[in-house]
């Protein structure tokens, strides 16, 4: 009879054993299944570089459809497990977010499609279309989410009527690139024939692209009376064509030229003399971080001049300093080129200023002038005006050239966006110092580096004398 009962007895005691096993294993397939939908993150960092911004949560939490963020990469590289972390963030915060990391070298046919030409670039689709961002911060990621949920439409006019490089085809010289990137943006293009009508109502922008033959008095008054109204232009200008803009754009302090810039850096890295190279950029939200080459191809310099008081200028682009202003125009056509002190300019050289208004009542002290007056009263919004001394470097030949492509865009983005965009600022890593007097120094020497590694040592000779005289 004890022989039974201690069978059963053993019995019992490994039913419940295998029970307790499988329920443990049950637990642990629920949790791990819970945590693959559920889970819950903590930052204990001091400054908090693991969680997002405020701003940042209230655009994810303001998403009403899915965005799927794809994040070019480099396996191995530390910018990769830093882009993962933050778009896991984005992931956590919204359940409309999803994110993937693809390798761009062994994926060459994707990273081809979506047009990458930097590592680390994230391409956010939803609301049917896409947005790019080549800077993989927290900042950049959610502007881009800002831009691409926004549904209004941003019609941009373009001036046509007297040579203009156009917005469509597919010729070298047109700017039909930009206008599908931007189209991809909520951007929309329209004609304006300045000649027969003012600019619409409700025009975000409007471009001036490099014209042939000069604007009629009456066109340029029409862009001078949107303008003041807090109208946006955008202004390319070829050398020696001034389009009839000269002096309208001197009462806005910019300053048009006639002369060419030359670079010998260019040609040191392999260009040609008329190929200036930026790489020097003004300081402007607009190039605010920005840190790409631009490339612009037979450009004139666009300076700042005396400007009223009510608005104000900034130079975006130089050259380097090895660059000039040639105004010899017979001697370019023949293939000569040469610094003349006096004559020509030397570097560095703007290429581009741009010139924000903004409403101003003449003073009460009776100190400005009857011109000044008339001009205050003249600017009744905040207008914003960008010439460049080039279009080629917005053109088709040369729109994915280094920073070509972002330079511009980020100039239109600024010019009818800016308001949406937030900026965020992370607080910066401390620095905690560990202080040790000499006598905690030795100790920290003497107890790692010498007295463990002989206790080691010396364990191993006992064992091995032990087994020896066994």
């Amino acid at each position: 009879m004890r022989g039974k009962g201690f069978i059963s007895n053993r019995l019992k005691s490994s039913s419940n054993m295998s029970a307790a096993i499988l329920l443990v294993l049950a637990i642990a397939v629920v949790v791990t299944l819970l945590s693959e939908r559920h889970y819950v993150r903590w930052d204990v960092t001091a400054t908090g570089e693991h969680t997002l911004s405020e701003e940042t949560i209230q655009v994810l939490k303001s998403l009403e459809e899915p965005v799927h963020m794809k994040a070019f990469v480099r396996e191995g590289q530390s910018g990769a497990k830093e882009l993962e972390r933050l778009l896991a963030s984005y992931q956590y915060v919204s359940p409309n977010i999803t994110f993937e990391l693809i390798d761009a070298d062994r994926n060459p046919s994707l990273t081809m499609r979506y047009n990458i030409s930097s590592l680390n670039t994230t391409v956010l689709e939803g609301y049917d279309r896409t947005q790019d961002v080549k800077i993989a911060d927290e900042e950049h990621l959610t502007n881009g989410l800002i831009r691409l949920s926004k549904s209004e439409k941003n019609t941009v006019y373009w001036v046509t009527g007297h040579g203009e490089r156009g917005f469509q085809g597919a010729e070298p010289q047109t700017l039909s690139n930009l206008k599908e990137d931007l189209g991809e943006e909520n951007f929309v293009f329209e004609e304006l024939y300045l000649m027969q009508s003012e600019v619409p109502e409700g025009a975000s922008l409007v471009v001036v692209a490099a014209p042939e033959k000069p604007l009629f008095p009456e066109e340029v008054k029409s862009l001078g009376t949107y303008l003041n109204g807090g109208g946006r232009i955008v202004v390319f200008l070829e050398p020696f064509e001034n389009a009839g803009l000269k002096d309208f754009l001197s009462d806005y302090g910019i300053i048009v030229r006639d002369d060419v810039i030359i670079d010998k850096m260019s040609r040191v890295m392999g260009g040609d003399f008329l190929l200036p190279m930026v790489a020097q950029y003004g300081s402007h939200e607009i190039t605010r971080d920005f840190k790409l080459t631009s490339f612009f191809e037979i450009a004139r310099s666009v300076d700042e001049g005396d400007s009223p008081p009510n608005v104000r200028t900034t130079s975006l682009a130089m050259t380097s300093p090895e660059s000039w202003a040639e105004t010899d125009q017979e001697a370019l056509k023949e293939g000569r080129v040469g610094f003349e002190e006096g004559k020509d300019r030397m570097g560095p050289v703007s290429l581009a200023v741009i010139a924000e208004l903004t409403p101003q009542t003449p003073r009460e002290d009776g100190e400005n002038s009857e011109s000044e007056e008339e001009k205050a009263a003249e600017i009744t919004g905040e207008g914003k005006m960008v010439v460049f001394g080039d279009a080629d470097f917005a053109s088709n030949k040369y729109f994915q050239t280094s920073g070509n492509a972002d330079f511009i865009k980020n100039t239109i983005n600024y010019m009818v966006d800016r308001g949406d965009l937030i900026t965020i600022k992370k607080e910066p890593r401390g620095i905690d110092a560990l202080m040790l007097t000499r006598g905690q120094g030795q100790l920290i020497f003497w107890v790692p580096v010498v007295a463990i590694p002989l206790c080691v040592l010396g364990l191993g000779i006992v064992v091995y004398v032990r087994r020896r005289s066994r």
